[in-house]
């Protein structure tokens, strides 16, 4: 669908006197607007910060203040000739940072890259800059081009992914200094999903994306001038499953569900050239459906990894275990009522788990962390607000 030709996408500003109300945003979470698990933030300030994407552009809630059970929100911020999908990243200078499309006349697959930026809690977006297509010619359609994934890493760079089915997989980065670097291509055509990719602490930013035979995994380190091929595990995949978190310093776990039988799977490399290119686990939760939430948590005075999922019966369910400890094994136990869309799990202010789900009807709902259990336990769901 091509629309009229815009240079400037948007001022970043909320749409004053525009209420969303909760059947639009239950509509769009429903149609898998927001497709990753990861919307949940916590800014440098200690307050957390929600999102989802909507028809006009972008959707936010803004804790109050740190732990508080008051948010403001939620708010539009209005996104023009809006494709209706975007990834959210946050930077280690707690940025974040929005990508999407937009509709344009001419561009491939009738639609361009569009970027924001969030500096602070709670305050407006910045522009929305256009940052056109890589993909040229004729012979691209629509249904084959995906959606771009955004990271940042420690340098301050920003690293941009999309991919055309059938082409490539193609990466641009804009330096510490805001220059963008030309758009650079990543061998592997039959990429069938978005990547995601994930930035270290040590400068690094690893990236997984699927194809027909399993995943195929790349990285920059500081010091590269490219990504590199890291491997392909072949490894049978779900479309649109998968995820990653770092798990130690300079060290990626990435998660997916088996084409099998549904079960998480947590991939990783090893850290010394003795063992093979990379180790699968089973986690379990083949009972839940799409990608994980993951984050790491102190849960009894432990380094945790805790994984967040949509069950069988629409309840969220969770998961946790000692960080790369996976051969321990995990259990998934249901928290919570239905809920649309995906879970998500983030550490708040106060260094508390929490978890966000949307419920059926349009609205944002939180669970925190009962510090005095022993166990990672929940306190009784809030209805933000």
């Amino acid at each position: 669908m091509a629309r009229r030709r815009r240079a400037v996408v948007g001022a970043g500003s909320p749409a004053l006197g525009r209420d969303l109300s909760p059947a639009e945003i239950a509509a769009a979470v429903a149609s898998g607007s927001t497709p990753a698990a990861r919307w949940l933030f916590l800014g440098r300030d200690g307050r957390l910060t929600a999102y989802c994407s909507v028809p006009q552009g972008v959707a936010r809630w803004t804790e109050t203040e740190p732990g508080s059970t008051r948010w403001i929100g939620p708010e539009l911020f209005p996104v023009e000739d809006w494709a209706g999908r975007a990834a959210f990243s946050q930077g280690p200078d707690g940025y974040v940072y929005f990508a999407g499309m937009r509709y344009r006349e001419d561009a491939t697959g009738g639609r361009e890259i569009v970027l924001a930026t969030q500096f602070q809690t709670g305050r407006p977006l910045s522009e929305w800059r256009v940052l056109g297509n890589p993909f040229r010619g004729d012979d691209v359609p629509p249904e084959r081009l995906g959606d771009p994934f955004v990271a940042a890493d420690t340098s301050g760079a920003l690293h941009l992914f999309i991919h055309c089915f059938g082409h490539s997989v193609r990466t641009r980065r804009r330096d510490a200094e805001g220059n963008w670097e030309p758009w650079a291509g990543l061998d592997n055509r039959w990429v069938r999903t978005p990547l995601v990719a994930v930035p270290t602490s040590t400068g690094s930013v690893q990236a997984l994306a699927m194809f027909s035979k399993g995943a195929v995994h790349w990285a920059r380190d500081a010091s590269d001038t490219a990504f590199r091929l890291l491997g392909r595990p072949a490894q049978p995949a779900v479309d649109l499953t998968h995820t990653g978190l770092e798990t130690g310093p300079g060290s990626v776990t990435f998660y997916w569900r088996h084409a099998a039988d549904g079960t998480v799977v947590a991939y990783r490399l090893q850290t010394d050239r003795s063992g093979p290119s990379g180790v699968l686990t089973s986690l379990g939760g083949g009972s839940g459906e799409g990608p994980v939430a993951a984050v790491r948590a102190s849960v009894n005075g432990y380094d945790c990894t805790v994984l967040a999922q949509r069950g069988a019966d629409g309840a969220p369910e969770v998961a946790a275990y000692p960080t790369e400890g996976e051969v321990y094994g995990t259990w998934w136990a249901p928290v919570g009522e239905p809920c649309i869309g995906r879970p998500a799990v983030q550490v708040d202010g106060m260094g508390r788990v929490v978890l966000a789900v949307i419920r059926p009807d349009g609205t944002l709902w939180v669970a925190r962390q009962d510090m005095l259990d022993p166990g990672l336990a929940f306190e009784p769901w809030r209805e933000v607000g």
